[in-house]
């Protein structure tokens, strides 16, 4: 990896900006390099022995850099939700906390159907980002915007969501004729299928149950998505894949018999691949009684039992990514639900939190730092046609970089974050290892807490070419 360049050579080796002598850590290699930056990009991976000029120098002596990260699934609110999160407050999020890239789900007011819809949110996005967007368009539940696959794919959408459950009737796709024809359109396009799966049926049935009991605190939603719910999403969703050769992302995998199921099917489908959020990872559902209304999110927290699963889903690579499923709600709507959680709306912020989390879990000997890189830098970017532009350190990347201290040892506290929801439910929680600086394309938007004002994040289409199975 050493002596890497692009360009220039000898005494030419002028730089925009140089990050010296740091580690750089990828999800393949770890070495102490001087990276050198121009117009944006990465042209140099260079031995800290060999000269240098540039601009503008960090030296990153003693701290890991990192590859900045990707966040595959975040509800960024905007369009027609900003009181709960918008562009500006959510991309800020990501800058404070490490993540270069984020992937805007489209369930907002209205959701992302049309080219129209995503052509009104990309325009909503210019001069907002803090970091760089990609947009997640949607298929209707009756599917009456299939005929517009192609031309969101031409603007630029990254992936097409289908939700099979828990969610309003109109968006659920329940048909399976239907369902097989979404995985076949969307396949034929070139583009990946998003699969939140769930079964409203087997909800439906414990919902009645509980409604006659007059549960109505956090257990109470908790026992309301029983495991069965998800792997019957996770069932249907793999019959479709093995039938139509789809790529297709399973969302927020969270019990121990879904991600069985999916290992089956992994070894005959070779298009799957599957995320879960830190949340799921880190918390389970007694954890986080005291919580209440805070700690209410779809798919709920879970047993140990399958907290532990969600773990060894990762460690054996039945689980691709984390992601954190960012779903930001104001402190007032979340205390409605104080009495009665039902009144509570479900999802909390996380795009922040993502990478201390993981860095802590790596401090902790949970995951080493270069699985933390595979995990929310370069599976996500492969994944959906971002990589090798985004995910990584490499001559001809952007220079996405996260510049860490990893004996720094911090405490996540509500008051630090920048999103509009501002209350999570890690806050409290002592992490080690400190994001101090985050670039994007070569330049600082975020140094020991502070994010910059420039909104110089831009709108990012896939790569089709590139879109890979990990």
């Amino acid at each position: 990896m050493i002596s890497q360049f692009a360009g220039a050579q000898g005494p030419h080796r002028h730089f925009d900006l140089v990050v010296a002598g740091g580690t750089v850590i990828t999800a393949s290699h770890r070495e102490r390099l001087t990276i050198g930056i121009r117009d944006g990009q990465v042209t140099a991976l260079l031995d800290p022995k060999v000269d240098w000029q540039a601009n503008h120098v960090i030296d990153a002596r003693g701290l890991f850099v990192l590859p900045g990260a990707v966040d595959a699934h975040v509800h960024f609110r905007e369009p027609g939700l900003v009181r709960k999160e918008g562009f500006v407050s959510g991309t800020r999020a990501a800058a404070a906390g490490g993540v270069t890239t984020v992937m805007v789900m489209p369930t907002d007011q209205p959701w992302t159907f049309t080219p129209q819809d995503f052509k009104e949110k990309r325009t909503l996005l210019s001069g907002q980002a803090h970091v760089d967007v990609a947009l997640q368009a949607a298929l209707a539940g009756d599917l009456s915007n299939i005929d517009s696959v192609e031309e969101l794919v031409a603007a630029g959408a990254i992936s097409f969501e289908l939700f099979l459950g828990d969610v309003p009737p109109a968006y659920v796709i329940g048909d399976n004729g239907k369902l097989l024809e979404a995985f076949a359109r969307v396949t034929a396009a070139g583009s990946v299928v998003g699969v939140s799966p769930a079964d409203d049926g087997v909800i439906g049935l414990r919902m009645q149950r509980i409604s006659r009991e007059g549960g109505r605190d956090l257990a109470a939603f908790f026992r309301s998505r029983p495991p069965e719910s998800e792997v019957m999403g996770v069932a249907r969703a793999c019959v479709m894949a093995e039938a139509t050769g789809a790529r297709v992302h399973l969302r927020q995998m969270s019990t121990r018999p879904a991600i069985a199921l999916l290992r089956d099917f992994r070894r005959r489908a070779n298009g799957l691949s599957a995320e879960v959020t830190p949340h799921n990872l880190l918390f389970s559902d007694t954890s986080v009684a005291a919580l209440g209304p805070y700690a209410k999110v779809a798919p709920p927290l879970r047993e140990e039992d399958h907290r532990i699963a969600a773990w060894e889903g990762l460690a054996d690579g039945t689980l691709d990514i984390v992601a954190t499923d960012h779903a930001p709600h104001l402190e007032s709507e979340k205390e409605a639900g104080r009495d009665d959680i039902w009144k509570a709306p479900g999802g909390f912020p996380g795009v922040q939190t993502l990478v201390p989390l993981m860095l802590n879990s790596a401090a902790a000997g949970d995951l080493s730092y270069q699985d933390v890189v595979r995990l929310v830098s370069e599976n996500p970017a492969r994944l959906f046609g971002l990589f090798p532009r985004k995910g990584t350190i490499a001559v001809g990347a952007d220079a996405d970089l996260i510049i860490v201290d990893p004996q720094r040892e911090s405490i996540i506290r509500n008051e630090d974050q920048h999103s509009r929801a501002r209350v999570t439910p890690f806050a409290g929680r002592r992490v080690r290892g400190a994001v101090t600086t985050t670039l994007l394309r070569g330049s600082v938007i975020m140094q020991d807490g502070v994010v910059a004002d420039t909104a110089s994040g831009q709108f990012v289409a896939p790569d089709r070419g590139q879109s890979q199975h990990c």
